[in-house]
């Protein structure tokens, strides 16, 4: 068996961050929400599957950094519900991350003229990621190194483009990434967090 044959390291390793130690990618696209939600790890609470017409996706990752990159075509509620939970999701697990080699977190919730930016990502942009000119949700990260001017950069960009009933995400993390100076959080709805 192909676990029993890795070192126990490696499976801890892994277990406690999925992310390190490893590289990879997953993309599919066009896939009905039934067959979508069987090949994504986190399908948002209260989005039935049923309703959500195709999902395009592509993730790739390597230590501590990944991009994430979603067109979901559903209806305004579901993308709603949809944008929330990916939202809560980044600032949770930045959250817990604080605690692993981080001094302190500062953070923004704001909105942004789309396409919006893809930050350090990791691997290439999908042809088939290209989000109109619409306003974005934004949540923005900063989790600060003790003791360097360094740091994660972490965010997550949504848009609903309602002409069309499609959903355009981008979710990533990158490490030495740094979005803004230590302090100077861009304008908007910011939170910070020191460690304990």
């Amino acid at each position: 068996m192909l676990v029993a044959a890795l070192p126990i390291f490696i499976i801890a390793s892994f277990l406690m961050d999925p992310f390190s130690g490893f590289a990879g990618k997953s993309e599919f696209r066009e896939l009905s929400g039934r067959s979508a939600k069987h090949r994504l790890s986190d399908w948002p609470e209260g989005v039935d599957p049923a309703a959500v017409q195709k999902v395009s996706y592509k993730c790739e990752y390597a230590r501590d950094s990944y991009s994430a990159w979603y067109r979901v075509q559903l209806a305004a509620d579901a993308a709603t519900k949809w944008m929330d939970h990916m939202h809560k999701r980044q600032e949770d697990r930045s959250k817990t991350l604080l605690h692993q080699r981080h001094e302190g977190l500062e953070g923004v919730h704001r909105t942004i003229l789309g396409p919006p930016p893809q930050h350090w990502q990791t691997g290439e942009t999908p042809s088939w990621w290209t989000p109109p000119g619409i306003d974005f949700r934004a949540t923005e990260i900063m989790l600060w190194y003790t003791d360097y001017n360094s740091g994660v950069g972490r965010a997550t960009y949504s848009g609903f483009d309602k002409s069309n009933e499609v959903l355009w995400l981008y979710d990533y993390a990158s490490q030495h990434d740094i979005l803004w100076s230590r302090g100077g959080i861009p304008g908007g709805d910011t939170f910070t967090t020191i460690a304990d």
